[in-house]
């Protein structure tokens, strides 16, 4: 690159898909690049894609944590990339891929500044916060945030601590899809839940000013899936569910954030083989710009 001043982004790639039960996700960086993801950046980003196996197969299957081997054979790829993003000075942009990889991602940025110095903002139509106990279907994509609050068994423990996050540190956004014992994990860790219905409510403004405000000084991780758009507005994902905010309500929370500076970002859970015209590309397109 001639002009490495120039360079603020490190662009991750992170294909898997067995941490959730749809296929396609893995292929969503591979896509954007054909499709002009790095002329969008032009000399302010650097590319990572991902080196050596995508997957494994699993020994010994656990229905408790399903695709195991292959969600922490990425992710452990992935802490490494993004840890070394943050080491140079840039900002780690993770294109996945289902949201398990929002494990490594989180614990990237919490190793390089310590669990208390971060703030992770989560947009997402799920909670994700399901322990591997209290989940129903064992799919680690709905479990990153209890992996990051040190809830979860060993088996997905990735970086140098058990704990990256703290749950009155923890801002989801836009959720419409929640167990009940996510509820009880929420509440019980102090984590701050606004529902879909909560930002309709009080507007995406307000509650934006609010996670801002209470995030002060701190670091913030952004970690967007696409899900918390409205299915009719973005189907190109594993779950399209109605009665979730319009892309321009995500769009507006989106930029705000990232206006304000963030520290690291995940944009997960595009299926690029259900985006048959393309238009679903063309909305993540309009997001990434917000990084220039």
């Amino acid at each position: 690159m001639d002009n490495k001043n120039a360079v603020k982004y490190l662009i991750c790639e992170a294909p898997v898909c067995v941490g959730s039960p749809t296929n396609g996700s893995q292929w969503a960086y591979s896509r954007l690049m054909q499709n002009g993801l790095r002329e969008l950046f032009g000399k302010t980003a650097l590319f990572c894609d991902f080196k050596g196996e995508r997957e494994t197969v699993e020994t010994e299957p656990n229905e408790r944590l399903k695709g195991l081997s292959t969600v922490m054979l990425v992710n452990r790829q992935n802490y490494l990339n993004m840890l070394k993003g943050h080491l140079d000075g840039l900002i780690p942009v993770c294109l996945g891929g289902d949201h398990s990889v929002a494990m490594s991602s989180i614990a990237a940025l919490s190793d390089t500044t310590g669990a208390n110095g971060i703030a992770v903002v989560y947009v997402d139509g799920h909670t994700d916060i399901n322990t591997a106990e209290s989940s129903l279907t064992g799919y680690i994509h709905g479990m990153p945030l209890s992996q990051a609050l040190g809830l979860c068994p060993k088996e997905l423990d990735i970086g140098e601590n058990k704990i990256h996050l703290y749950g009155e540190n923890l801002y989801i956004v836009g959720a419409r899809s929640i167990d009940p014992e996510e509820y009880a994990i929420c509440e019980n860790q102090g984590v701050h839940l606004y529902t879909a219905n909560d930002v309709k409510e009080l507007g995406a403004e307000r509650v934006t000013d609010e996670i801002l405000s209470g995030i002060g000084s701190k670091k913030i991780h952004l970690s967007f899936d696409v899900d918390s758009i409205d299915g009719a507005e973005f189907p190109s994902t594993g779950y399209v569910m109605p009665g979730g905010l319009s892309f321009e309500c995500v769009y507006g929370i989106l930029k705000k954030i990232i206006r304000r500076g963030i520290s690291s970002l995940d944009i997960v859970e595009y299926n690029p083989l259900l985006d048959a015209d393309g238009s679903d590309r063309q909305k993540l397109f309009k997001i990434l710009e917000l990084l220039k």
